[in-house]
């Protein structure tokens, strides 16, 4: 009996038709992504929506919290007050979605074997290119949509808006959106076009252009006159925040256009919508135009300049590495070195560090600007374990997306490790050295710089350092082990397998180890310095000789929890990496 004959495709010979088979393509995968979520494991399906829905609600209660604390301050509330510090959120996401957008497409369109594939099709090179650009914005601006949902919605409920506006600002954000994710797209093309081999120069010399502008304002906002929440500091900060509301930026359009229709002035909201919606589509059809014209040139000059690209000198940079870690075996030497190599010459990696820990370097240092230094034993220990919980999120968040899939990101060269002339744990403790001597140095630096800022004592900093090393150990450990317990070889782009189960589960246990540690010690801390601030109620939460004890209990718990994190799921990883067949 012979097989039944495949069937056959449509022909493409329209752009009618072309247009139709991306939307049906599109539908196609989200329809099967779907699906297979919800057919799949209940356990990551269960974990997704409860991560998701406790990230919401404290971001939520954070908002509505601060929120209601400047009606407080400030009675009218959604006046221009409101509008100025709309305007520095959406300017400063306006810039970081450019960024991230760029990045997410220009790997998508030039270096994936999708594209590859679709070039070779009767399609345009604009279809090709809106097939893709709507893949990159929903991975660039997910997280911009789930930070931004709950401040809305807070941000209405203190305002007492209609169910109108909770209508209208999904609408706000979608349309806002697509500005960046096409300023990102131009970008992605111009540089592929007419500088494929200095991509990584190009990227390199904007960050550092971000970063400068970032000192500046910072010197800026750290210059502004007066003490902090005074009339005259708000007069001088709104002086300073001017520039983010100049008529012609996309962030000056989504502020106003939101407080005007939180208050009911539907007239002035819609018409910044429209203002919103027709510039979107306006820098979504120039990408267009772009990519129509450039983006077969540009994939071509790309692939053509990979093997005669001329190579950065880094190698006293590699020397000097050997040197200085000169203690580890040379086989781990090596590895580690390869796995900063690569770290380097993506800049989907280092751009996407130095903006998060350049932000909260950011904030750290304007910490005197907001008085911190200045307030009771009591606030300034709670604020530092608060800026300590939040560097340590942040950095489960940098090894759930660039640690955890770092084996398998090895792909279809994994059976090299397999026969490499060391023994395969050896593999495992390179990775995870590398995780933990970067986020031992970016992490202390900005604790302790938080530290400083706020005065505290020689014995909290050392204290907090501690904490630091191993919060740093043991979210490198969870990382690398279950990276090797659960890796995903099929798969080739790091954001998709930090979505994935693994990553999901490396994140829940990464969240659920920050907070044993954080808890244990923050406790005795906090009862001994809520005594100190009261005097009448001095010794009731803890005495000083009860404060020795249980911090130093607090301190041989965090240890056994920080070592149990570590080695066990390294020693589950090794397992199965030694397991593993090739």
């Amino acid at each position: 009996m012979k097989p039944a004959p495949a069937p056959i495709p449509p022909r493409l010979s329209t752009p009618a038709q072309v247009a139709s088979a991306f939307r049906g393509l599109r539908w196609r995968l989200a329809a099967n992504g779907l699906r297979l979520l919800l057919t799949g494991s209940r356990l990551r399906l269960a974990m997704i929506a409860v991560c998701s829905a406790i990230f919401w609600a404290g971001l939520f209660f954070l908002f509505f919290g601060g929120f209601q604390f400047l009606k407080s301050f400030i009675p009218n509330l959604s006046g221009e007050f409101v509008e100025y510090i709309f305007s520095m959120f959406f300017l400063s996401l306006l810039i970081m979605l450019i960024f991230s957008s760029g990045i997410i497409l220009y790997t998508g369109m030039f270096h994936s074997r999708e594209a590859a594939y679709l070039l070779t099709t009767p399609a345009g090179p604009d279809r090709i290119f809106a097939y893709k650009f709507f893949e990159a914005i929903a991975y660039s601006s997910w997280a911009f949509l789930l930070l931004g949902s709950p401040m809305m919605v807070s941000f209405g409920i203190v305002e007492d808006a209609s169910w109108k506006f909770y209508a209208i600002f999904p609408v706000f954000f979608l349309a806002f959106v697509l500005i960046p994710g096409s300023l990102g797209a131009i970008g992605a093309m111009l540089v592929a076009g007419f500088l494929p081999r200095r991509q990584k120069t190009v990227i390199g010399v904007a960050v550092a252009l971000a970063v400068l502008a970032l000192a500046g304002f910072g010197l800026r906002i750290w210059r502004t006159p007066g003490e902090a929440l005074t009339s005259e500091w708000l007069d001088g900060l709104l002086a300073r925040l001017e520039f983010s509301r100049h008529p012609l930026w996309p962030s000056r359009w989504m502020s106003s256009g939101l407080v005007a229709s939180v208050r009911g002035d539907w007239s002035t909201g819609l018409f910044y919508l429209g203002v919103i919606l027709a510039h979107a589509g306006l820098a979504y059809l120039l990408a267009a135009v772009v990519a129509r014209d450039l983006y077969r040139l540009g994939y071509g000059r790309v692939q053509g300049g990979r093997s005669s690209r001329r190579r950065f000198g880094w190698y006293g940079l590699d020397a000097a590495f050997h040197r200085v870690f000169f203690f580890l075996p040379q086989p781990i030497r090596l590895l580690i070195l390869k796995d900063l190599r690569t770290f380097r010459r993506d800049p989907a990696q280092w751009s996407q560090f130095l903006i998060f820990f350049g932000l909260l370097a950011f904030y750290f240092v304007n910490i005197r600007r907001l008085s911190y230094d200045v307030q009771k034993p009591y606030w300034r220990n709670l604020i530092s374990f608060l800026n300590l919980s939040v560097t340590a999120l942040i950095l489960s968040t940098f090894t759930s997306r660039f640690i955890f899939p770092l084996l398998s990101l090895e792909g279809r060269n994994f059976w090299v490790l397999g026969l490499l002339p060391l023994k395969r744990e050896s593999i495992l403790w390179g990775k995870f050295a590398f995780s933990s001597g970067i986020s031992l140095v970016s992490t202390e630096i900005l604790v302790v710089l938080s530290d400083l800022m706020l005065r505290m004592g020689p014995a909290m900093m050392l204290l907090h350092m501690g904490m630091v090393a191993i919060l740093c150990f043991g979210l490198s450990g969870i990382s690398v082990g279950l990276g090797a317990r659960l890796p995903n070889l099929k798969e080739d782009d790091p954001s998709k397998i930090a979505a994935g189960f693994g990553g999901t589960l490396n994140l829940l246990v990464s969240l659920v180890f920050i907070c044993a540690i954080v808890t244990a010690l923050a406790v005795p801390c906090h009862l001994y310095y809520a005594g100190q601030d009261n005097p009448e109620f001095a010794g009731v939460p803890l005495s000083e000789g009860q404060f020795r004890f249980w911090l130093t209990v607090a301190i041989l718990v965090s240890l056994v929890i920080g070592v149990v994190g570590t080695v066990l799921p390294l020693r589950i990883g090794i397992k199965a990496f030694q397991r593993m067949e090739f």
